[in-house]
């Protein structure tokens, strides 16, 4: 960590005063709020690292039992954090029902903490933000109604998937009406996409056209912000429904667009069949590390003093994963096709944050510039009462606790991984049986898992979920 201008310490005088320096009331707030920022960080290193052994493994209920058994380890300002690991460790384990528990107490929790305490805040101010309860990323409160929208369709609850994919939509309206300056993340085109496939599997062709049609305006804008392609399926469906719709011109667009998307004439028709999309996790979501910015501040005479303050960046995880090919195989007939990157969670992470960086950097400063009043006011009550040395002392304790107290909010879902992948494929009906191959950039095969046997029947989707931690 980087020396900071207002924890700069003051070599005291080898001898103090014998006098006894008085017991302050920012000591007595240093002691306890320190105490807090022992316990504020959420789940122990041990706890994550069992947590990522289990989920190497594939062992995911093994990994949620280490969640449950450590909830102690999150604390009351961590309580959403809990919910969120727990939610998606049982969403990996195909235990939908009670993942969407737990995300449903996610999404409560983040509702009641849209009201804060005047009292929390104001004792962050001589801290920092890891006082207050973990209120969660922009990204990460809308994943909470993403994931619950994919537990809802590996369930075939496709109803209850669409109200969780339009609450996408309304959580983002709801959190940029909050700033004056919009995100860059004011759309997720994988929610767009996801109720496209939705709708049309309920035979709702002119809203699976909408949605298609805004997932490619929102995957135009992922190519631009986050660099990721507009997914060579969504051309595929959108030639389609325009065909189903009779809408000759449309489908000429897409056609244009996607022009290896044109479906062969040989390929029955989705009408006539099954269709699994399956849905891949790869990676580890960015975790968050601190930096250092100067600023200046007024000193209270006309001049101006400068701090040093701590901001959050997320840094991303490496990860072996190139590409995901998806494989089913009935007798003779052998399907394959690659999976198409929907979301890049790394990558709007580390934009949301950047986009919020100028109100955090505003309200780090600000807690700052009262440290340093505080501390000032300090250092001369001190020498008021004890004289030269306690001033001293009081310089010194007032600074180490600044120094002590000056780090960003890191907190983060870190079970989340850092890219979904997702592949559709429309099969006839009848058992199938299937793979999923993950592949490195150089096309090394890393690991291969096969798919449960399915029974596929006409006009019923089916969604599998894989994850690959690597």
């Amino acid at each position: 960590m980087h020396p900071s201008p207002i924890a700069r310490l003051e070599h005291p005088s080898p001898i103090f005063p014998r006098q006894k320096t008085p017991a302050t009331p920012l000591f007595k707030l240093g002691a306890s709020l320190f105490l807090l920022l022992l316990t504020a960080c959420g789940p122990s290193l041990h706890h994550q690292q069992l947590v990522e052994q289990h989920l190497l493994s594939h062992r995911y209920v093994d990994a949620d039992a280490v969640v449950e058994k450590n909830k102690n380890d999150y604390g009351d300002r961590n309580l959403l954090l809990y919910y969120l690991d727990r939610a998606f460790l049982l969403h990996l384990a195909g235990r939908y029902q009670e993942s969407n528990r737990f995300f449903e107490k996610a999404a409560d929790q983040i509702d009641r903490l849209y009201t804060q305490s005047i009292s929390t805040h104001a004792g962050a101010m001589l801290t920092n933000d890891n006082l207050l309860p973990y209120e969660g990323e922009d990204f990460e409160t809308v994943l909470i109604h993403l994931f619950s929208a994919l537990n809802y369709a590996a369930l075939g609850e496709r109803d209850e998937a669409l109200v969780e994919a339009r609450q996408v939509d309304a959580r983002l309206n709801l959190l940029n009406d909050r700033y004056t300056q919009k995100n860059v993340y004011k759309e997720d085109a994988f929610a767009r996409y996801l109720s496209g496939i939705l709708y049309e599997t309920r035979g709702e062709s002119n809203d699976a056209f909408i949605s298609y049609r805004k997932a490619y305006d929102a995957f135009q804008d992922y190519k631009k912000n986050y660099q990721t392609p507009v997914p060579s399926r969504l051309g595929l469906d959108l030639i389609r429904i325009t065909n189903a719709l009779h809408l000759p011109e449309e489908q000429q667009e897409y056609k244009t667009l996607f022009p290896e998307s044109v479906q062969p004439a040989s390929e029955p028709s989705s009408a006539q069949n099954g269709e699994v999309v399956v849905v891949t996790y790869e990676g580890r979501a960015p975790v968050k590390e601190d930096y250092f910015i100067d600023a200046p501040v007024p000193d209270g005479s006309g001049g101006a003093y400068i701090v040093r303050v701590a901001l959050p960046r997320f840094v991303s995880r490496p990860s072996k994963i190139g590409s995901v090919e998806v494989t089913f195989r009935q007798g003779e007939t052998l399907l394959k096709q690659r999976s198409d990157l929907v979301e890049d969670i790394g990558a709007i992470a580390k934009k949301n944050l950047e986009d919020r960086i100028s109100r955090i950097s505003a309200k780090a400063i600000a807690r700052a510039t009262a440290k340093y009043i505080a501390a000032r006011t300090a250092k001369h009550e001190a020498k008021k009462r004890g004289g030269e040395g306690a001033e001293i002392l009081t310089g010194f304790l007032t600074n180490v606790y600044s120094l002590a107290t000056e780090q960003s909010d890191k907190r983060s879902w870190q079970t989340l991984p850092a890219k979904i992948r997702l592949a559709r494929i429309s099969l006839a009906p009848g058992e199938w049986e299937g793979r999923i191959a993950y592949y490195s950039d150089q096309g090394r095969l890393i690991e291969e898992r096969p798919i449960p046997p399915l029974k596929v029947e006409k006009g019923k989707p089916q969604f599998f979920i894989d994850q690959i931690l690597q």
